[in-house]
């Protein structure tokens, strides 16, 4: 007659707790200081002064003021003056997927985590990316701007660019 399952002994075999442990050596990385050749007293020499590259004469304010106004024209828009928000998701990525339909005939590109406005978003990716009003929906129950075609390195650029 068997031994019912609850019954039988929980003990390991003697064989595993027998057999001598193993120690696993794993690399690790080491620096050391090294010391030069000419030091006599032992110890590593440290320059007194950083070194620092040679500066090229200063430039004038005017110069400077075209400069930060170059970058005030090539930096992004602020997202807080915007009527809408595209969020990121947990792995702080914009929501912007490719997805084949019908068989894969129908290639599409999603907009997702939309917030505020999204129509105005819908039209500012129409006029930058040059979409036809049949080529770009949003869809009001899911929140999410369908696109016709794989664009989204597109829609990135242009998310990128505003800010987000």
């Amino acid at each position: 007659m068997l031994l019912h399952r609850a019954l039988r002994r929980l003990a390991a075999p003697s064989a595993l707790l027998s057999a001598p442990l193993k120690r696993l050596n794993l690399p690790i990385r080491t620096q050391f200081l090294s010391v030069s050749a000419s030091t006599s007293s032992g110890e590593p020499s440290i320059p007194s002064e950083p070194i620092r590259p040679e500066l090229k004469d200063p430039v004038s304010s005017t110069t400077q003021t075209e400069q930060t106004e170059q970058a005030e024209q090539a930096a992004p828009k602020k997202p807080g003056k915007l009527p809408y928000f595209v969020a990121r998701n947990n792995l702080n990525n914009l929501g912007v997927y490719h997805r084949n339909k019908r068989g894969g005939n129908l290639k599409v590109t999603l907009v997702k985590n939309g917030e505020g406005d999204l129509m105005a978003l819908k039209r500012d990716l129409q006029e930058a990316l040059q979409l036809k009003d049949n080529e770009i929906a949003f869809n009001s129950i899911t929140g999410h701007i369908v696109i016709r075609g794989h664009v989204k390195l597109q829609v990135f650029n242009f998310l990128y660019s505003m800010g987000f």
